[in-house]
């Protein structure tokens, strides 16, 4: 069985490796980094590149990927032929310039709060009510039956930025940045945010336009499984005709119930710390992938329940790639270096 790894936070996009990354005690990856055969960098975001193999489409780097019909799948509505938006609830953070947008995972609006604010901004807004779902807490949209004319950021981009530097743009600038606008004055005063004011929760401060689109093509995805990735992965993944599951606790788990000769599995769980900035739990959930899935993984190569690995993970580039087979261990002329090195290692490093 041959498996592709990507790991999103392993190392911050546009970010200097050597000073960026802390000090980490992660003996498999930096053995298999060390050793391994390291293929041409692919200048797309992982993300991009999910999209790119997984649908017919090719969007242009640097653009946001037009998700919200294949997650309203997933939030089970049909998409159909229309256009959706992404029009998440999130937190913006007052900062000494001016409003930062939280992480996407900030707000945790359990399901009543999410029931009552929608019900706030369908009663308040009756030119898009009948297009207005919310199917879940952390992910609303909005239909239309022609574009949104909109260019706009997905959160996990913006997170951390100045929200006014990563407002829509496009022809329908004007119309839905009132509609935004709007909803950050109905919500100022809301019961949900007053309560949640008073227990010392974060607050929803408004809707994150994203994601506009309609309904691609599948791709060719060439593999027979996909673990993790989340809600985006897995619309993907059924749109691919791919089996998808939620990622296990840990390689262990994976191997005992993966069926197919090729796997595609996205380590997710550096994002949130990265996306906030606590290096130390970063570093924390960083020596966990350690023990639950690179040692077990190894020891998969060794036993020979594994063919390969494909370790992907970004860089400032866009897709670093390294091949990992279990005859690597065998070259012990490579010195294994510390983590914060390899990762800085550029694609023409010579290979003897």
């Amino acid at each position: 069985m041959h498996l592709e790894l990507l790991i999103p936070g392993l190392c911050p996009p546009g970010g200097e490796p050597t000073q960026a990354v802390p000090r980490v005690d992660t003996p498999t990856l930096e053995r298999w980094l060390s050793r391994s055969v390291r293929e041409p960098t692919l200048p797309l975001a992982p993300s991009h590149w999910l999209w790119q193999r997984f649908t017919a489409a090719s969007p242009e780097a640097g653009s946001d990927l037009p998700i919200a019909p294949v997650t309203l799948a997933v939030d089970g509505h049909a998409p159909g032929r229309r256009w959706w938006l992404r029009a998440d609830p999130v937190h913006f953070v007052v900062g000494r310039t001016g409003l930062r947008l939280a992480p996407p995972d900030y707000l945790q609006l359990d399901a009543a709060e999410s029931a009552a604010l929608a019900a706030s901004v369908r009663s308040h807004f009756s030119d898009v009510a009948a297009d207005f779902l919310a199917p879940g807490p952390s992910r609303w949209y909005l239909g239309a039956d022609r574009p949104f004319e909109l260019e706009t950021t997905a959160p996990a981009d913006a997170a951390g930025a100045d929200v006014d530097r990563h407002l829509p743009r496009g022809a329908g600038r004007r119309r839905w940045l009132g509609f935004v606008n709007e909803v950050q004055m109905l919500w100022y005063e809301h019961p949900v945010n007053r309560a949640r004011e008073q227990r010392g929760a974060p607050t929803a401060s408004g809707l994150w336009l994203h994601g506009a689109g309609q309904m691609p093509a599948p791709g060719q995805p060439g593999c027979d499984g996909v673990a993790g990735g989340g809600t985006t992965l897995a619309g993907l993944s059924v749109l691919a005709g791919c089996a998808w599951r939620e990622l296990p606790v840990d390689a262990p788990a994976w191997l005992s119930g993966a069926a197919g000769e090729r796997w595609l599995i996205s380590l997710d769980g550096l994002l949130p710390p990265l996306q906030a900035g606590d290096a130390s739990a970063w570093k924390a959930t960083l020596d966990r992938m350690e023990t639950d899935w690179f040692a077990p993984l190894d020891n998969a190569l060794r036993t020979g329940h594994l063919s390969s690995i494909l370790l992907r993970w970004p860089v400032a580039a866009g897709l670093a790639t390294a091949r990992i087979g279990a005859a690597d261990r065998f070259r012990f002329w490579r010195r294994r270096l510390p983590l914060h090195l390899l990762l800085d290692i550029p694609d023409d490093r010579a290979h003897a």
